[in-house]
């Protein structure tokens, strides 16, 4: 079966018991294989139709492609795909962020940092200042966290 389903988002999405990356795309073939013999559906025309009314409803997430069209699409759909993708840029945090962090934003943001010396310092520098106590108590939490977890 010529074809395939493309995700058309610039982020990961679960679908069809699987992770389909953005601009990703997965063989009808394949799915059929997994799907279409278990749900009793034929080859073809009928299987299409069954998962773009029943299991890919969205149309501005998924993209199916079928047939004569699905020839001259893989290389462009490759291409699509290397320009979605956002490369990861970490930057380095300092201590006088953390330190100057409001107790919203520790909330959010302490819990994804796992330099465990950043947060050291962090502690020292606010045990120094003044209206910090709910930062340190977090900082000492997330401090004790990071040990037991590499014990």
């Amino acid at each position: 079966m010529n074809g395939y389903i493309k995700n058309k988002t610039p982020v990961w999405r679960h679908a069809m018991k699987r992770q389909i990356g953005p601009g990703a795309s997965v063989s009808l073939d394949e799915l059929y294989g997994q799907y279409g013999e278990k749900h009793g559906l034929e080859e073809g025309e009928p299987f299409v139709a069954w998962l773009r009314n029943i299991k890919l409803i969205n149309k501005d997430i998924w993209q199916i492609v079928y047939g004569e069209e699905s020839l001259a699409e893989p290389e462009k759909a490759k291409e699509e795909a290397a320009e979605m993708v956002v490369p990861l840029v970490k930057k380095e945090i300092e201590v006088n962020e953390v330190v100057n962090f409001s107790v919203r934003a520790a909330r959010e943001k302490l819990p994804k940092i796992t330099n465990l010396n950043l947060l050291k310092y962090a502690l020292k520098s606010a045990n120094q200042l003044a209206n910090k106590d709910t930062l340190c108590r977090m900082l000492r939490k997330r401090v004790g966290e990071l040990e037991l977890s590499r014990r």
